[in-house]
C-alpha cells in the first residue's frame, strides 16, 4: 500500500500534470522523456530536482515556524475568550437571580430628572 499524500504533495502531483499536459507529453511519461526534451542529462533532471526542493524547503521553514506560533497563539486566546464567556454568563444569571434589571428600572421611574435652564 503506497504512503499517505500530504495536501502539499497533491498539489504539486496536480501542478506538475497541468504542466505536462500544456506542452503536450502524457501524464504518465517518465523521467528519461523528459530530461530527453529538456536536453538535460537525467542524472542533472534529478540534481535540478533536489535544489528546487531543498530551496522550497528553506523558504518554508519559516512559514512553518511562524504557523506554529499563529497556533499556539489562537489556542491561548480562545481560552481567555472561553473564559470570558463564562464569566459573562455568570454575570448574566447573578443579574437574573437578584433581579438587578427590575431594581435599575425601578430606580429610574423614581429619580426626578432636574431640567436646567436655558440662558
Amino acid at each position: 500500500m503506497p504512503k499517505k499524500l500530504s495536501a502539499d504533495d497533491v498539489a504539486a502531483v496536480i501542478r506538475a500534470r497541468k504542466i505536462l499536459k500544456a506542452k503536450g507529453f502524457d501524464q504518465n511519461t517518465d523521467i528519461k522523456t523528459l530530461c530527453e526534451a529538456a536536453r538535460i542529462s537525467r542524472k542533472t533532471g534529478y540534481q535540478r530536482a533536489q535544489k528546487v526542493m531543498q530551496c522550497a524547503d528553506s523558504k518554508r521553514q519559516p512559514v512553518d515556524t511562524e504557523l506554529e506560533q499563529l497556533r499556539a497563539e489562537y489556542k491561548v486566546l480562545k481560552q481567555q475568550l472561553d473564559d470570558v464567556r463564562f464569566e459573562n454568563e455568570g454575570r448574566k444569571v447573578a443579574w437574573e437571580i437578584h433581579e438587578v434589571d427590575k431594581l435599575l428600572a425601578e430606580k429610574k421611574s423614581t429619580t426626578v430628572k432636574r431640567k436646567r435652564k436655558r440662558r
